[in-house]
Order: structure tokens, then C-alpha cells, then sequence
């Protein structure tokens, strides 16, 4: 690395020096929000522009779509549509986030395999604990099995 002895960590700065630094940062953010702005604009312009082929407007229009909503958007649209129906996965994908079918992520598949084991694991002590004969340990943990069953595996096609 280059010259480490140069390089002084942020909570040996001044105030002064920090809030430099940090106009910096707000400064820098700002020109980067305005420009993905932009180009979210400068996309949406484009999508929204006619289908200037019109081989590929007459394929829309024989679809049944209507000659006025025929545009660049549409034309994605079809396109991916097409594409997922050969079987390509990354289409259906785009399609279910577009659609807003998104099937379970897998921190929230994650997030339940964790919960059943924190279940499992209260069963356990609950069972150990029931040794005593204390049905109220029991009850409770009759009312998590119970739970643990019908907690059911969640697969990767599954959808919310």
C-alpha cells in the first residue's frame, strides 16, 4: 500500500476536517442521484417512443395488441415474454419482478430455516425441562410442535 503513514483514521480528525469530508460526500451523492435521474428519464423517453421497425410493429399489432399502444416498452415486453416462454429463466424472472411475482429471496427462506430450528431447539429444552412432569411445560410444548408442523419447506418456484 502506499505510504500508510500518510493515512489518518476518521476519529483522530478535527470537526473541521470531518464536516469538509462530509460536504464532500453530500456533494458527490447529489451529482450521483442527478445523474441516475437522468438516465432514468433519458430510459423512460426511449421506452416510451414508437417502434420505429415496422416489421416488429405489425408483429405487435397481430398479437392483438392495440396500434396506439404499440411502443419500444411493449416491444421489451413481448420480447421477454417470447424468451421466457422458450424456457429462458432470467425472462420469467423479469417478468415476475415486473409483474411483481417474485418468488421468496433467500434471505427470507434463511430467515424461516433459522426459525424453525430456534423452535426445534425450545422443544428440545421444553422436552428436558418436561422430565419434571410439569404439564404446563407440556402444553407449551404440545403449542410449538405444532407450529413446527405446519411451518412447511418453501421451494425455489414457490411465489408470495
Amino acid at each position: 500500500m502506499a505510504n500508510e503513514q500518510n493515512l489518518k483514521p476518521f476519529d483522530k480528525r478535527s470537526v473541521n476536517e470531518a464536516r469538509e469530508n462530509g460536504k464532500k460526500g453530500g456533494i458527490k451523492s447529489g451529482e450521483t442521484r442527478r445523474r441516475k435521474k437522468t438516465m432514468k428519464q433519458a430510459m423512460n423517453t426511449l421506452l416510451s417512443l414508437p417502434v420505429a421497425d415496422e416489421d416488429n410493429k405489425e408483429k405487435l399489432v397481430s398479437l392483438g395488441i392495440d396500434p396506439d399502444d404499440v411502443d419500444n416498452q411493449m416491444m421489451v415486453m413481448v420480447t421477454m415474454m417470447q424468451k421466457a416462454l422458450k424456457g429462458n429463466v432470467s425472462a420469467a424472472q423479469f417478468i415476475a419482478s415486473i409483474t411483481g411475482n417474485v418468488s421468496m429471496s433467500e434471505a427470507e427462506r434463511e430467515k424461516i430455516k433459522l426459525e424453525k430450528k430456534r423452535l426445534k431447539l425450545e422443544e428440545k429444552q421444553m422436552a428436558q425441562e418436561l422430565d419434571t412432569g410439569d404439564t404446563e411445560l407440556q402444553n407449551k410444548q404440545d403449542a410449538i410442535s405444532e407450529i413446527v408442523k405446519q411451518l412447511k419447506p418453501v421451494d425455489d418456484d414457490e411465489v408470495m
